[in-house]
């Protein structure tokens, strides 16, 4: 639940993207100076960063709260054959849950 507290902050970062690229495209047709291209180019590549780091984020909180969600239901209908705990099972919990979000 940690991880989603920074979720908003994060996509407020990755809304940067869109920005820097509008830049970069209207410095590129009002044909500005080449000072102006180089930051324009600058930001672009700072968006790249930005981009990937909030796209990570998302996967992950969505990993971890798709487990979360799971083991709450586990608990709340009162299964106790099943161990989350083992290996074998957290990973294919993981990687099950994973698959719809993967598909679309």
């Amino acid at each position: 639940m940690g991880l989603l507290s920074i979720i908003a902050s994060s996509f407020a970062i990755d809304a940067y993207g869109p920005i820097s690229d509008n830049a970069d495209g209207i410095a590129g047709m009002a044909s500005t100076s080449h000072r102006i291209c180089d930051k324009t180019d600058a930001l672009d590549a700072a968006k790249n960063t930005t981009s990937t780091i909030g796209i990570e984020i998302a996967i992950s909180s969505t990993a971890l709260m798709s487990l979360a969600l799971s083991g709450a239901f586990v608990s709340s209908v009162s299964i106790s054959t099943i161990d989350i705990l083992g290996p074998k099972v957290f990973i294919g919990l993981i990687v099950g849950e994973m698959c719809p979000y993967g598909y679309s």
